[in-house]
């Protein structure tokens, strides 16, 4: 047999697989076995070339031009061509024939990991995972590989805290040398974290450290128990050993190109022909197949910065396809990530930080009429104890309030509809505004839709907070505030408000000032007033209402000034888009 160079990638919303197949001369006859493994090898053999004759045509593109070369592999990705054809009925009916075959084997001779491993692949390539996860139960091999099926079964159940559990035990229970490539994360880094990376070696506080960190940080929805992210890679490390064992339908066997390639982006859980390759040796067929990874499927790891400095991160630094793409994930429950719309803010309570969230999913159409969990996650580094809050059965439009430490954090705010396979995610760093050495200081600005009162506290606040900044022309605003350590007998507080509109001027940001017009009801409190702090606290909270009705439609800073003696002013802003009614 001649092995001829393969190509894969992804097209469409697929990811697409393309090894070149030359077609094997026929083996000389052998004498039947009546070993176990060799009957299960031998049907398994059979099935994967039933499943080749009987391929479904490929219906996207193919492999004209590719994105990266992995030895004899060539990848891509877009999102354009159609999901492949539903696989043939014949096909299904032989899968189940094989799985009736390896299930009698196996549980004749429950001691044989090839036999253990080959059940729980293909009752999960079926989609029978509750039957997998039996399966797996009743391996009875030595060592780790049984630990290691029931791992990847819990992974496919979504039963991702169990799944952890039995992946610390396989990796106790292996090898040293093969615990230290299980381990290893650095084929799904971008360069400069590679090198980073690399640095240390297995086995080190330093490399165990910031494998951690990354696993954190990998993350697609942190209010979710378990770490998914670091599942899925041991997942994938199971499976390369399914097809080390057992070749998939690319007939060629498993090598280390393909090995990483499934590793950096799944396995294929479809397949097609497509159009067959022209060769020079006359007689010889050639054919084109196709193997269909998850899609869409969102960048793997962060960049090596937000990696090193998440508390300073912006929500494009969290862009699902931000390039490099090194490797891809798919989440069973978000099979479509939206940006979700929200606005947060953050308040202080002693040397604790109140993070407030107002968000709206309801104008995301696909995520149906599916129940909704929305959780509100915060932390300031530390992998330990972050600030979360999870609301089951949550509104469309609702607002949490996540508790951390004081100071810069990394806040993660998610709504998802599980059922539907929606998530929508906002994910960047956060800060108090700006008073460093300063005796007062401010919250941020938290945007409010009026009520006919003003907020005294930030309880009677956020009921109110409108979920976005983009805020139509006409309409008032809201804004409400909080000044921290003011003289508890009452203190004169000099406070301005204005609109700052973001024109781009020889390549540097400036701000033109302009002051807006508060509304009657906003008195005492006025553009260029004098105010006095609350007396007997150290904390003064006060809330405006904006006319915005003479601005144009565009971007705008809303910016809070507020003086005090013997400090310089202090200052929090906050982005508004007017947008047309």
């Amino acid at each position: 047999m001649q092995i001829l160079s393969a190509v894969r990638g992804v097209v469409g919303t697929l990811a697409l697989t393309l090894p070149l197949l030359l077609t094997a001369q026929a083996s000389g006859g052998t004498e039947p076995s009546l070993d176990p493994r060799d009957v299960g090898q031998r049907a398994q053999q059979r099935f994967e070339t039933f499943r080749r004759a009987n391929l479904p045509a490929h219906r996207g593109r193919t492999s004209n031009r590719c994105e990266e070369r992995v030895g004899r592999f060539c990848y891509w990705y877009d999102e354009v061509s159609p999901p492949p054809e539903p696989e043939n009925l014949s096909v299904t009916a032989a899968r189940s024939q094989l799985i009736l075959t390896l299930d009698s084997l196996g549980r004749a001779l429950p001691s044989d990991e090839w036999l253990a491993g080959q059940r729980v692949r293909y009752l999960d390539e079926a989609g029978r995972n509750r039957e997998a996860l039996t399966a797996a139960t009743e391996c009875e091999a030595y060592g780790w590989w049984c630990i290691a099926l029931r791992g990847f079964a819990l992974h496919q159940l979504g039963r991702y805290p169990e799944a952890e559990l039995r992946w610390d035990s396989t990796l106790v229970t292996m090898p040293a040398s093969l615990r230290c490539l299980w381990h290893d994360v650095g084929l799904y880094l971008d360069d400069d974290a590679r090198r980073q990376y690399a640095r240390n070696g297995c086995g080190t506080a330093q490399r165990d450290s910031l494998t951690a960190r990354i696993w954190w940080l990998a993350r697609p929805r942190y209010s979710l128990r378990g770490n998914d992210a670091r599942s899925e890679h041991f997942a994938r490390l199971t499976y390369a050993e399914f097809l080390r064992a057992a070749p998939s339908a690319y007939m060629f066997g498993f090598d280390e190109d393909e090995r990483e390639l499934l590793l950096r982006f799944g396995w294929a859980r479809a397949w097609s022909r497509g159009p067959e390759m022209p060769m020079g040796m006359p007689g010889e067929r050639v054919m084109n197949i196709v193997g269909h990874d998850p899609t869409p499927a969102y960048r793997y790891i962060p960049p090596n910065y937000v990696l090193n400095a998440p508390l300073t991160s912006d929500s494009t630094d969290w862009a699902v396809q931000l390039p490099p793409v090194v490797a891809r994930y798919q989440p069973p429950y978000a099979k479509r990530l939206y940006m979700l719309e929200h606005q947060q803010a953050l308040f202080r309570r002693g040397d604790t930080a109140l993070v407030l969230l107002a968000y709206d999913v309801r104008k995301i159409a696909q995520r149906g009429s599916a129940a909704l969990e929305a959780g509100l996650v915060a932390t300031s580094g530390s992998l330990a104890n972050p600030g979360l809050v999870v609301q089951a059965n949550a509104p469309a439009k609702g607002t949490l309030i996540a508790r951390a430490a004081w100071g810069p954090l990394l806040m993660s705010a998610e709504v998802a509809a599980p059922d539907s396979s929606v998530l929508a995610r906002a994910r960047y760093g956060i800060r108090p505004p700006l008073a460093t050495g300063a005796r007062v200081s401010l919250s941020d600005l938290l945007f409010y839709e009026p009520f006919g009162e003003f907020p005294t506290t930030v309880e009677q606040a956020l009921p109110h907070a409108i979920p976005t900044q983009r805020i139509p022309r006409g309409q008032k605003l809201g804004v409400f505030w909080e000044t921290y350590g003011t003289d508890p007998a009452g203190e004169v507080m000099t406070i301005s408000l204005t609109v700052v509109p973001e024109t781009e001027e020889a390549g540097a940001m400036r701000r033109a000032a302009r002051a807006l017009r508060l509304s009657r009801q906003s008195a005492p409190v006025s553009v260029g007033a004098q105010d006095v702090s609350a007396r007997g606290s150290t904390r003064t909270a006060r809330a405006l209402e904006l006319d915005i009705s003479t601005l144009r439609p565009g971007d705008y800073l809303v910016q809070l000034e507020v003086g005090v003696a013997g400090q310089y002013t202090i200052r929090a802003d906050r982005r508004l888009v007017v947008v047309a009614p």
